[in-house]
């Protein structure tokens, strides 16, 4: 299970239910033949109840908590079906299911903690992202933009590497708003956003809104010829796919590195 798991983190789910059957499966054919010798069988109580610990950790409180009572009830059922079992021999596989109980709980305690805190803190991290983007286009607003441009300079400064900013303008907005009305001058801003956001997927670049129909583009790692070749792709794809609220449109761009 480790090793699988560490080839293939991303499955620890499945990886770790099919181990969880695994135990059920030894624990359903193993029992019996305990109960049968009056014997304890220790390695498969401790083998057990670290299934308990690695389940909350694995699949969480909610889906954790069925796979360990489903575990112990298999156990118990287990000893009570291939009874009559010596009082003794009784006592302690009680004991085993206490014991596991017990980690349970603390497993659950502690996973439900940590859960709380992990939402806790995606909630703040979402609410901080929200508060850095520009509600009607979703790119980064002008004071997180003004953030991501003294990082990113200080950043090629500090490594001595290339760094571009494309500017870009949407030539007469005003005019959409003046003809189509201000819900369809929205419309293009949410489009023109999107473009660019697009346009910029998996570069490392950014894309915020410096003011009105004025964007801004960071580019890191990107000499003068690359911004300047990005800047007229961009430029094309703008005029070359009309907006669906105002018809063909164009935009001007800039370029400083």
């Amino acid at each position: 299970t480790a090793a699988v798991t560490l080839w293939q983190p991303r499955h620890v789910q499945g990886i770790y239910a099919l181990t969880s059957v695994g135990y059920l499966l030894v624990a359903i054919l193993e029992i019996p033949r305990a109960v049968a010798w009056g014997d304890m069988p220790m390695h498969l109580t401790l083998w057990l109840t670290l299934n308990v610990l690695v389940s909350y950790l694995v699949f969480g409180t909610r889906l954790g908590t069925g796979v360990n009572v489903v575990s112990v009830l298999t156990m118990l059922v287990s000893v009570l079906m291939n009874g009559p079992v010596a009082p003794s021999n009784l006592a302690d596989w009680l004991t085993a299911a206490i014991v596991m109980g017990g980690t349970g709980l603390i497993a659950f305690s502690t996973v439900t903690f940590i859960e709380q805190n992990l939402s806790a803190d995606l909630y703040t991290t979402e609410r901080l992202r929200a508060a850095r983007k520009d509600a009607l286009t979703e790119v980064l607003g002008r004071s997180a933009t003004e953030e991501e441009l003294e990082r990113s300079i200080q950043q090629a400064l500090k490594n001595r590497a290339p760094l571009s900013i494309i500017v870009t303008d949407i030539d007469h907005f005003k005019r959409v708003n003046d003809v189509h009305g201000h819900g369809a001058g929205d419309d293009v801003l949410r489009s023109f956003g999107k473009r660019l956001r697009r346009s910029v997927g998996g570069s490392g670049g950014q894309v915020g809104r410096w003011g009105g129909e004025e964007f801004l583009i960071i580019c890191p790692d990107a000499p003068p010829h690359a911004a300047v070749l990005f800047a007229e792709r961009l430029r094309r794809t703008v005029s070359e796919q009309p907006f669906q609220a105002a018809g063909a449109m164009t935009a001007s761009l800039g370029v400083a590195s």
